[in-house]
Parts: structure tokens; C-alpha cells; sequence
């Protein structure tokens, strides 16, 4: 009985192994078909972020060629400004150069008439007598301590009147054109490797600097005058274009603008100036303009002589 015993102890307790290794083999497969499923729902999070960051990528390609053509497109604008600018600023400078080119016409031909006619009456034998008596009126009609009856005064007139109609380039000043001579000046900047200052003025080219009935070239030496004396004898001379005149040179780098705003103000009152005493009309428009636009006008190469 002992064996018997024996035998059913070990089969029982075979039993109870078996048993607990079915419980253990059901749990572990359990447990691997969890870690499957976890397995197959990462796998699905990786794969919708990978298709994600898919869309991401060809969004953000699409993104990157869009500020690209964003920036060509700007590009292409800034340049098409730019030389629109540029031609709106060369096609205001050749007008005003061309209207003044009449006005500088009409005062060559009235002061060549008024040089003419002076040299005429100097050259009569009377002239010096006429001329003294021209004064002579002038001095007794203005004369305030000695009262002149109405009729007298008309006399007086007609008589001083009659001597201007024959003497009166001698005592008389210059004429000028009636009109006003407009012009346009411009300056500009620039703050690169070079730094450079660049005033330009729109006057017509000087066809003979020998005619003292030149108006261009009484200006602009008048202005070139004014500017040497305010800014030193090392200012070069402006270089003749289509579209005027050109003071080009090298300026400071640490104020580049300045120094440029400081030649345009020389040059502006050198001009004036310069009209105000051959008693004409002068109107100036200063403007500043970008350096690139500028330079699209007035290039550094500019291929002609110093005047």
C-alpha cells in the first residue's frame, strides 16, 4: 500500500505541475498576444507618424519653394522699380535740360543784341554827351529837395524817355529773359566698400567756354566756385552727361550722407547765387535718391572728359 500511496502522491502532484504549466503557458500566451497588440498599435502610430512627417516634409518643400519664388518675385520687383525710377529720373532731368537749353538760348541772344548795340553807341561821337545827360535827368527827377511842377515833370520824362530809346544799352542793366529758368538737382550716397558722394545738376552741355554769353557755364562755375571755396580746392570738376552735370567723388566713410547733403547745399546756393547777380529767375528742385538708383542714371564709368 505504501507504494500505491506513494504513486498517487507523485501523479497527484504531476498533475498539479501540469496544471500550473498550463496556467503559466496560458498566461505567457496572454501576455504575448498583449505585447503583439501593443506591438501592432505602435507600429500604427509609427506609421502614421511617418506618414506625418511625410506630409511635413512636402509641406515644408512646397513652403521653402514658395518663399523662394517669393523672393525672386521680389527681386524681380525691387529691379523693375528701380529702373523705373531710374527712367522717370533720367527723362525728368533731359526735360528739364531741355527747357532750360531754351531759356539759355533766348538770354545767349538778348545779351549778344545787348553786347552789340552798347559796342554800336559807344563807338558815336556823342555818346558820352547823351549819356551825361541821361544822369543829369535821373538825378533832377530824383531828386526830392527840388519840386517839379507837373508839367514840367511830363517834359522831364519824355525827354529822359527819348534818351533811353536811343542810349539805353549804355545806361541800363543787362536784360533777362522773361521766364524762369527751372532746373532739377540731385544727390546721393553711397556707404559701401568706397564710400562716395554724388551731386548731379541738370543744365545743358557747355557748347563754347569762351562765349561770356553762356549761361550754363556761368552757373555751373559759379556754383563749382562756391563749392571749392566751402569745401577746399581738392573737390574735382563735375563730368559732363546726356543729362547734365556730375560731381562724383570720394567720400567719408563715416558720413557718407552728409558730406553729400553738404556739396548739394554748396552747389544750391552757388547757383543761386550766381542767378541772383546776372539778375535772372532761377527755381531749383533738390531731391535724393536711393544709391541705385543712382547709379542705374549715372554710372561710375561715365566716359567722358572733366569739363
Amino acid at each position: 500500500m505504501s507504494l500505491l500511496k506513494e504513486f498517487l502522491l507523485i501523479d497527484s502532484d504531476r498533475r498539479s505541475a501540469q496544471t500550473a504549466l498550463r496556467q503559466e503557458s496560458l498566461h505567457r500566451r496572454l501576455r504575448i498576444e498583449e505585447l503583439s497588440q501593443e506591438a501592432r498599435r505602435k507600429r500604427d502610430e509609427i506609421n502614421m507618424l511617418e506618414q506625418g512627417l511625410s506630409r511635413l516634409s512636402s509641406d515644408l518643400i512646397r513652403l521653402e519653394q514658395e518663399i523662394l519664388e517669393l523672393d525672386q518675385r521680389r527681386e524681380e520687383y525691387e529691379r523693375e522699380a528701380t529702373e523705373r525710377k531710374a527712367n522717370i529720373l533720367s527723362q525728368t532731368l533731359e526735360a528739364d535740360t531741355n527747357d532750360a537749353l531754351q531759356f539759355i538760348e533766348e538770354y545767349r541772344h538778348l545779351r549778344a543784341n545787348y553786347t552789340v548795340q552798347r559796342e554800336r553807341l559807344q563807338n558815336q561821337p556823342d555818346a558820352g554827351r547823351l549819356i551825361d545827360s541821361y544822369y543829369q535827368l535821373e538825378r533832377f527827377l530824383k531828386d526830392p529837395a527840388h519840386p517839379i511842377p507837373d508839367a514840367a515833370r511830363m517834359a522831364l520824362q519824355k525827354e529822359r524817355s527819348d534818351l533811353l530809346a536811343k542810349i539805353g544799352p549804355l545806361v541800363s542793366p543787362p536784360p533777362s529773359p522773361q521766364g524762369t529758368l527751372k532746373t532739377t538737382m540731385i544727390y546721393s550716397a553711397d556707404d559701401g566698400e568706397e564710400p562716395r558722394a554724388l551731386v548731379a545738376i541738370a543744365l545743358p552741355r557747355i557748347t563754347d567756354q569762351s562765349d561770356p554769353n553762356d549761361l550754363a557755364a556761368a552757373l555751373l562755375f559759379g556754383a563749382y566756385a562756391l563749392a571749392i571755396e566751402r569745401l577746399g580746392p581738392q573737390l574735382p570738376a563735375p563730368q559732363c552727361l546726356h543729362a547734365g552735370f556730375v560731381f562724383d567723388l570720394a567720400a567719408p566713410a563715416d558720413a557718407p550722407a552728409e558730406f553729400a547733403f553738404e556739396l548739394f547745399s554748396a552747389l544750391e546756393d552757388g547757383l543761386k547765387k550766381t542767378a541772383d547777380t546776372l539778375t535772372i529767375r532761377c527755381e531749383i528742385t533738390g531731391l535724393y535718391v536711393e544709391p541705385e538708383i543712382a547709379l542705374a542714371v549715372f554710372p561710375r564709368d561715365f566716359g567722358s572728359k572733366e569739363v
